[in-house]
């Protein structure tokens, strides 16, 4: 006997299959990231309040040798920082005079004193923080803000170390007398022992002798 509903469970088989070829990508990337606050190479910018679980590691990594920060802003690219930065917009302006948003207005933010942007009602976590904002501060706090100053607003994580070098070349443009970059690291220098094990050693033979007189 012919089953009556036979139609209607072929569609929903077929709708069902649908919804897992063309639903579960949009799913996945929901859940991992992509959107306006989501991951883009190693970044995360939540933006102004929000919570994240990454979860496990998905393995062990090798470390990289670390760079100093002078090296990585001597090679930066403003352009890509500016590129990068376009995340922040949402919450910031960056021209001179502009108003503040969900946060500050970050012109001349480099070598600023913490929470004193005029206008803006800054956290007790940052207005406790105190010092200005210097290369190395801003770049601790581009890395992880929640960890380097517990309590702020912002939440945002740049891991990557030239990533958050573009975006610091980018905000030192934001001023009409541009704080200077600190200076790369000087590069090891080998010590006695190891300058003295690496000269080569001349044989009998190797001295030039002295010329026989005429």
């Amino acid at each position: 006997m012919k089953d009556p509903l036979f139609g209607n469970k072929l569609a929903a088989a077929l709708l069902t299959a649908a919804l897992l070829v063309f639903g579960l990508p949009q799913l996945t990337k929901a859940l991992i990231g992509g959107g306006h606050h989501g991951g883009h190479g190693g970044e995360l910018h939540l933006a102004y309040g929000g919570e994240l679980d990454l979860g496990a590691s998905a393995g062990p990594v090798e470390a990289a040798p670390k760079v100093d920060l002078g090296t990585l802003l001597a090679n930066a690219s403003a352009a890509g920082g500016e590129r990068r930065a376009a995340l922040c917009k949402s919450c910031h302006t960056f021209d001179k005079g502009g108003a503040n948003g969900t946060g500050p207005n970050l012109w001349g933010v480099v070598g600023r004193e913490l929470a004193s942007h005029a206008g803006f009602n800054y956290t007790s976590a940052l207005q406790e923080a105190g010092g200005a904002w210097s290369y190395d501060r801003l770049d601790a706090y581009l890395k992880n803000s929640q960890e380097y100053i517990p309590g702020t607003a912002m939440v945002q994580r740049f891991a990557k170390d030239e990533q958050r070098a573009d975006i610091l070349a980018y905000l030192s443009t934001l001023d009409d007398t541009p704080v200077a970059f600190p200076a790369p690291a000087a590069p090891e220098i080998d010590t006695a022992e190891e300058v003295l094990e690496n000269e080569p050693v001349e044989g009998p033979g190797d001295a030039n002798p002295e010329p026989e007189g005429h």
